[in-house]
């Protein structure tokens, strides 16, 4: 389940134009002509922060190693009692009800513990008995659910290990956070980056330096024939100018070439810190940002220990972003309704508890492929059927390689002005 797998391979632009050039050499076309034009694939993405359910930060209040272990044994303890298994399920759920192509999933991390403490002689992370791996329950809750995803790409930001008291010793748990990509696997894809971002926040810790990273996911889907890169980040929560540098890098290192979606939580935008968001979308559409009720209703926060019957959702940070020849159909929200909480033990006590403390975000995007049709024209004989419609397919490729943001890569084939018109008033168009 954690290895990428691709489905079914889509015809290569080069073989499809060849089919083209063939068959209109096979026979004689009376009266007809093929000229380009617009379809449309349709891919839908998922934005969903997981959620750790433990507040990291108050490790960073110590004041002493004895307040380190603590701290960290208090949070231990929380990891061990939280209701994890019946989170992940509500979040399997939903992407059951909405089954987006690709889900972008952020704080997917992965818990381990020491029970041998080796902390004092080497603090470097290595801890390697799981308490909790959010990854892998999503993608086990998924799977009982007959949904076929595989988790194309994950990116390792933040890995610190910090040692806890424990049942009267001392054990060392270790925080891996991820974020993620699932892909359906029936998609083809062509290619994944997992990039950290050099921008990070750093604090002192007990004499050393701590570093919370932050990255980003990607993966390069095939739909049609036409490439679109999905990416998935989470920014900066706790300082706005790392965030803000953040998302600089993240504008600069998405790809220019082709369509681009970007899911993320990104602790920014619309009735909170907007800077990161305000730079992102100098390049980037927010399809939501002009929609009305649900399309622009905040994701974030809900209680820390998310019992709070009434939602407390304040403010937009979760957001499903587009650069490019991309056009929106459809966004709602899921998870931010009473109804999606759900009953949960914590401690022998039955409890209702929202599946995260952010709301995520599905939006459908319209993505144009091309196809051939029949229009009408002089008669053509067989041999300048196919001499025309090999040089207007090399005319599309000149028109292709020109222009990044026209991604057409199926076939424009044609005779004359027909083929060029069509082009031409679709450039216009985009």
């Amino acid at each position: 389940m954690r290895s990428p797998d691709t489905g079914p391979v889509s015809l290569s632009r080069r073989a499809l134009l060849g089919g083209v050039a063939g068959l209109a050499a096979s026979q004689t076309l009376s009266g007809t002509a093929v000229a380009a034009t617009q379809s449309s694939a349709s891919l839908s993405v998922l934005t969903r922060n997981l959620y750790l359910g433990v507040d990291l930060s108050k490790l960073f209040d110590a004041t002493s190693m004895d307040d380190v272990r603590r701290i960290a044994g208090e949070m231990l303890d929380e990891i061990r009692t939280h209701p994890y298994e019946a989170r992940v399920e509500a979040i399997a759920a939903e992407i059951d009800a909405t089954r987006p192509d690709v889900v972008g999933v952020q704080e997917a991390a992965h818990l381990r513990v020491q029970a041998e403490s080796d902390f004092s002689e080497d603090p470097t992370p290595n801890a390697s008995t799981t308490v909790v791996d959010l990854l892998d329950l999503l993608a086990s809750a998924l799977d009982d659910r007959g949904l076929s995803y595989d988790v194309a790409t994950e990116t390792v930001t933040t890995d610190i290990e910090v040692p806890a008291a424990d049942d009267g010793g001392t054990t060392d748990v270790r925080l891996t956070d991820r974020t993620a990509l699932l892909v359906r696997s029936d998609l083809e894809t062509t290619g994944t980056r997992s990039v950290t971002f050099d921008s990070a926040l750093r604090y002192r810790l007990q004499g050393a330096t701590v570093a919370i990273e932050r990255g980003f996911s990607q993966v390069d889907v095939s739909l049609d024939g036409a490439d679109v890169a999905v990416a998935n980040a989470h920014l900066e929560s706790a300082d706005g100018d790392t965030r803000a540098d953040q998302a600089a890098e993240l504008r600069d290192e998405l790809p220019t070439d082709r369509p681009v979606v970007l899911a993320g939580d990104l602790n920014s935008g619309p009735d909170g810190p907007t800077a990161a968001y305000d730079l992102l979308t100098e390049s980037f559409a927010d399809p939501a940002s002009d929609g009305e009720s649900d399309d622009v209703a905040p994701t974030c926060c809900q209680a820390s220990d998310l019992r709070n019957e009434t939602s407390e959702l304040t403010r937009r940070v979760d957001h499903l972003l587009s650069r490019g020849d991309v056009e929106l159909t459809g966004v709602e929200r899921v998870g931010a309704s009473p109804d999606s909480r759900v009953t949960a033990d914590v401690d022998g006590e039955s409890v209702q508890i929202w599946p995260a403390d952010h709301a995520g975000v599905v939006a459908t995007f319209a993505v144009p492929t091309s196809m051939e049709t029949a229009t009408s024209t002089e008669t053509a004989t067989s041999t300048e059927t196919a001499t025309s419609t090999k040089a207007a397919a090399e005319t599309t490729r000149e028109e292709q390689n020109g222009s990044a943001n026209l991604p057409l890569y199926g076939t424009a084939a044609g005779i004359g002005s027909a083929a060029l018109a069509a082009l031409v008033w679709y450039r216009k168009r985009a």
